[in-house]
């Protein structure tokens, strides 16, 4: 007679195996250790609640046919081998039963299974095995702490938030920090009192953090409006450090530029920019300081290092010097509590051997490379520079943050281009931790275009044609094509060059659709005042500069004022004063700015930040090329 097996009993088989190997496997008793017998009191063997017993346990209830007990012991021996760090025998207990388990007992099991991180499971499958709904509280509890380490890991704090809160069991000031990596956008209320205390804090302390008298006010609105927010009680020790913070100890400053020499012209507009900032400010009777502040200027090309430090003995503030050289000796020699913001970045090679060297041009000096630590750097060290590779840096994050794929980088000869280049392939590929990046450079014209169709594959099109041609011996009606996946480009280079690399993009582009490859640039690769040849051949290209040149809504009234005095000033001139400008308005907010993370100072060079090396950076508005004119992109 044949005998037939139900699905059922070749399950309850396969578990009185798997449970049979365990206990021998992870048995820390004797060899002749026997399984329990029927008879066996479970409350004896319960004492001792090892994984072991457990198991015992499941084994009696299966050859007892009480599955629903098997599988609640099957749970408790996950549970206890989780803890345990037994993560193997979790997943082979948890697998035997998963397909038995409903409501409470799955969502357990999966809670095990990623609390044990199986090596099947990405992030993503985590987060779906903790979205498994339960009336367990403790059980939620524990899904949404482990959702909240997981949405951290995927850089989503908004979401990482929500779980933390959630979980009703998170460290205060770790959510409040992850509050303090939101942008100002996603610092909208939700709803949820909880969640928005710490929104609207962290939006109340950007926006007023320049500001003590005004932080205090709204730091009491705050409190009635959040009465029992845990961050009332437990107010962040930045607010507290703000609030207590000194805003205007400093009564005199010192500028220190090249103003006689080779770079006394460019020097001189970084002079009026810090001029005009210091008058501006000693104008406002809302903020009139009660101890009038001085400012004088030293020339660094007329004074050695000795005279300098003599100079500097009772100064409060030094800004500058610009060169590299002079910077780094300063650095190394401030006095106890003074403050500089050097209008450069140092490298750990630069020695005061190199103190005489000065540059041949003014990029060698204000463009530095962005990735240097200072070894100066200290809490009273900051540095500011105009450093093309910041320009690179940021147009490879917005490409990424777009979704770009596969972009050919174009850059002429020159350093600075080549060292934009270089920031650009390293942002690019550790964002999207791929080397495909296509790199182009060229020496002349001709060699540009041909390397533009090369990477399109354009010639590869035409050799086919003439191929097909040569073998049919006759004329065909054929179309060039160029590759489909290249989906951006990127030029580094300046304006002359870039009216000749563009028009060899839009001609080696053969569109069978409507589709458009953008073409990225930085603040060197046009001219301020377009003509229309020049708006012609830039058609398209999308940059990044200054507000103060491509927003006619930034400050107005002293652009007005600066054009008046400065009749036919170059863009490179402008920058330089916008730079002088913001140096000045940065001396007396740059503690704040270090103590919030994304305290944004809006300035004329960009919106401002100090990061974790004490280093401004600049974030910079975008704008295209039409045919009539400079647009900026909407919204920035």
């Amino acid at each position: 007679m044949t005998k037939t097996f139900s699905k059922r009993s070749i399950q309850s088989t396969v578990v009185l195996a798997l449970i049979t190997m365990l206990c021998s496997c992870g048995s820390t008793t004797s060899p002749t250790t026997k399984m329990v017998e029927k008879n066996t009191p479970m409350a004896q063997v319960m004492q001792s609640n090892t994984l072991e017993n457990i198991l015992q346990l499941a084994d009696l209830a299966e050859r007892q046919n009480k599955l629903q007990q098997r599988n609640q012991y099957l749970l408790k021996g996950a549970y206890l081998a989780v803890n345990n760090g037994q993560c193997a025998e979790a997943h082979i207990l948890i697998t035997s039963i998963f397909t038995e388990l409903t409501d409470d007992n799955l969502a357990r099991a999966k809670l095990y299974r990623v609390m044990c991180a199986h090596p099947d499971d990405d992030l993503l499958t985590q987060l779906s095995l903790l979205s498994s709904p339960t009336s367990e509280i403790a059980i939620a509890k524990q899904q949404w702490q482990l959702k909240a380490n997981i949405f951290e890991r995927l850089f989503n704090y908004p979401k990482a938030i929500e779980a933390h809160i959630k979980s009703q069991n998170y460290d205060i000031q770790h959510v409040w920090h992850l509050t303090q990596q939101l942008s100002n956008t996603e610092l909208t209320l939700t709803g949820n009192k909880e969640i928005d205390g710490y929104y609207r804090l962290a939006a109340l302390l950007r926006e007023h953090a320049l500001d003590q008298y005004e932080l205090a006010s709204v730091l009491t609105q705050y409190q009635f409006a959040y009465p029992n927010h845990p961050l009332v009680n437990n107010l962040p020790e930045e607010i507290i450090g703000l609030l207590q913070m000194d805003t205007q100890a400093f009564q005199q400053i010192a500028v220190l530029l090249p103003l006689s020499g080779r770079l006394s012209n460019q020097s001189q507009q970084i002079k009026q920019g810090i001029l005009a900032a210091y008058l501006a400010a000693q104008s406002n009777t809302e903020n009139t300081p009660t101890k009038q502040i001085s400012i004088q200027f030293l020339d660094t090309n007329a004074l050695d290092n000795t005279a300098l430090l003599a100079k500097l003995s009772d100064i409060d503030v030094i800004i500058g010097p610009l060169l590299k050289p002079k910077l780094t000796f300063i650095a190394q020699n401030l006095r106890p509590g003074q403050q500089l913001l050097g209008l450069n970045r140092i490298d750990t090679l630069l020695t005061q051997n190199t103190a005489n060297t000065e540059p041949k041009n003014l990029n060698s000096i204000i463009e530095t490379n962005s990735d240097i630590v200072p070894e100066v750097a200290d809490t009273t060290t900051t540095f500011f520079a105009l450093a093309p590779e910041d320009e690179a840096i940021q147009i490879a994050q917005f490409m990424f943050a777009q979704q770009y794929q596969q972009p050919i980088l174009i850059h002429a000869p020159d350093r600075t281009a080549i060292r934009m280049a270089e920031a650009f392939s390293d942002t690019w590929q550790a964002l999207s931790q791929q080397s495909n990046l296509i790199t182009l450079s060229f020496s002349d014209n001709k060699s540009m275009r041909k390397a533009i169709g090369d990477a399109l594959g354009v010639q590869q099109s035409r050799d086919r044609i003439t191929t097909l041609e040569r073998y049919l011996g006759k004329e065909m009606f054929s179309v060039t094509r160029n590759r489909k996946d290249i989906d951006a480009f990127v030029v580094f280079a300046n304006a002359e060059q870039t009216e000749l690399i563009n028009p060899m993009i839009e001609a080696s582009i053969i569109s069978f659709s409507d589709e458009f490859q953008p073409v990225f640039a930085s603040s060197r690769s046009y001219n301020h005042q377009l003509n229309q040849n020049s708006l012609r051949d830039l058609q398209n290209v999308i940059f990044i500069d200054m507000p103060w040149l491509i927003n006619s809504k930034v400050a107005p009234e002293l652009l007005s004022q600066y054009e008046t005095v400065f009749i036919d000033a170059s863009a490179t001139q402008k920058r330089l004063f916008a730079f002088g400008y913001d140096a000045y308005n940065l001396i007396n907010k740059i503690m704040p700015m270090r103590q919030v993370k994304g305290l944004t100072l809006p300035g004329l060079t960009g919106n401002l930040t100090i990061d974790n090396n004490n280093q401004v950076t600049r974030v910079l508005p975008r704008a295209k090329i039409t045919t009539k004119q400079i647009e900026q992109i909407s919204g920035e």
